[in-house]
């Protein structure tokens, strides 16, 4: 089965079942990585986030002792493999900037620009240290063996009502932290709570398929404006270090306009997608799907 709940099993065996398969998935990339090590490190990063989605959807009836300690171990996976991110996506960034505006400019007068995002990568990568794959491994073979103790205090929708709903909340007030005050750290932060509602509606969506599916794909939808946000807000950064001084200002600056133009397309783009997503109250929208889990139980 897939990173579902199942509305014919005991939802503390679903919690446990979408646990482990996640796990599994992390222990099988890794024992790829001498084909692809970029890959693996992306598959771990990416299991580590679904599973701490699917902790906080459970957090109050998993217990707050065992959920720190759990969120906390995948967290940290998560971070071992982390890099430098921002560096290395600049001149993917940049590219992605230049056919946004192709009909429109030379790119020719931003070579020099491109060959100091492409020092700075390349330096960022060699600098990264190799992961401790053995280390690794053993970790998650040891938050494989933890997931037996992964014990609910309730069970149906009594067991993630109170993660849903405080998520989902968390999101909405995130959204209205980056509406009053759009810097890079709260559109960074509001991101953060999309994504795992975004894995939250994956993890719900056997209560009513079509619906979930859709919420799931909008809130990815959302997560990616906000993501190339984010990157170009480190261009931005990358383009005032003291390694491109050298630039021609006029260049500089001209490039600065690029991204701001397309920054307020991206926030403009993303808070109207929020809005709707996140229109309902906490406390409706967990009516709501109270009532769908009946239904679908039943």
């Amino acid at each position: 089965m897939s990173y579902r709940v199942s509305m014919q099993e005991p939802t503390e065996a679903s919690v446990q079942r979408i646990a482990i398969q996640q796990i599994e998935h992390a222990q099988a990339a890794l024992r790829d990585r001498e084909a692809d090590p970029v890959t693996a490190i992306h598959a771990l990063r990416q299991r580590c986030k679904k599973l701490r989605a699917l902790l906080r959807l459970v957090r109050p009836a998993l217990g707050e002792k065992r959920y720190r300690r759990e969120n906390r171990r995948f967290r940290d996976l998560a971070r071992r493999v982390a890099g430098n991110r921002d560096d290395q996506v600049l001149v993917e960034t940049f590219e992605h900037l230049m056919s946004l505006h192709e009909a429109e400019l030379d790119r020719r007068r931003y070579t020099a620009i491109r060959r100091k995002l492409v020092v700075r990568r390349d330096a960022t990568l060699a600098g990264d240290d190799t992961p401790d794959w053995e280390g690794l491994a053993s970790a998650l073979s040891e938050a494989r063996e933890a997931v037996a103790d992964w014990t609910l205090a309730a069970q149906g929708y009594a067991a993630v009502s109170g993660g849903w709903s405080a998520s989902y909340a968390q999101a909405r007030d995130a959204l209205g932290a980056a509406r009053r005050l759009p810097s890079t750290a709260t559109l960074h932060e509001w991101r953060k709570r999309v994504k795992y509602h975004r894995h939250q509606c994956e993890l719900l969506r056997p209560l009513w398929p079509a619906a979930f599916k859709m919420r799931a794909q909008q809130a990815h939808r959302l997560s990616d404006l906000l993501g190339e946000d984010h990157d170009l807000a480190m261009l931005t950064i990358a383009l005032d270090a003291e390694d491109m001084q050298r630039v021609d200002s006029a260049r500089r600056e001209a490039l600065h306009e690029l991204v701001e133009r397309r920054r307020e397309v991206l926030q403009g783009k993303a808070e109207t997608l929020g809005r709707r997503l996140f229109a309902e109250s906490p406390k409706a929208l967990n009516k709501r799907v109270a009532r769908y889990w009946k239904i679908a139980r039943a």
